[in-house]
């Protein structure tokens, strides 16, 4: 049997999703996957005492994953440019430091902002040609055009909300210093 909660999202809520799938596994449910994109996905076990963090390694190769192992910390989700790793609890943190964890924030907001980029452009151009389309008659054109806008809005929503929350996520950090 497996049980389900709800993903905050790793751009905005990390933190608060870390404690919540540490007291998941003090609980004796272990996360072991995500469904759907959204819901972390829970294993029943015995009770243990784990922390949980998020890195944001590009290229998470089988040497990088090997450099975490021999600090304690194992991968439980990998995503594409983000992981969820987890120690037993009182492991070296996976961010010693402040700075090494900004440096990582830095680096992923830069990557999905250029995608969200990416998408904005495509969105305006898809927007942009379907109303001159629309304009001299071509409605086949047209609505190919909006269909196009449409995967271009998810693509920019599904991008620009992780940017923002890497961002809110980079001021906290310096904030706090």
């Amino acid at each position: 049997m497996a049980k389900y909660r709800l993903c905050g999202g790793l751009a905005m809520m990390a933190d608060h999703d870390m404690e919540m799938l540490k007291g998941m596994s003090a609980k004796g449910w272990h996360v072991s996957g995500l469904s759907c994109g959204f819901l972390y996905r829970f294993e029943q076990g015995a009770p243990r005492d784990f922390d949980y963090a998020v890195g944001f390694e590009r290229d998470f190769t089988p040497e990088v994953q090997e450099l975490f192992r021999a600090g304690g910390w194992h991968p439980v989700i990998t995503g594409p440019g983000w992981q969820i790793l987890r120690a037993e609890a009182g492991e070296t943190p996976l961010f010693t430091d402040e700075e090494s964890k900004e440096e990582a924030l830095r680096a992923v907001r830069a990557r999905t902002g250029r995608f969200a980029l990416a998408w904005a452009v495509a969105l305006a151009a898809c927007l942009a040609a379907e109303a001159h389309f629309d304009a001299q008659g071509t409605e086949p054109i047209a609505a190919a055009c909006l269909v196009g806008a449409v995967v271009s809005s998810a693509g920019f929503v599904f991008t620009a909300f992780p940017f923002l929350g890497y961002t809110a996520s980079l001021r906290k950090l310096r904030a706090g210093r």
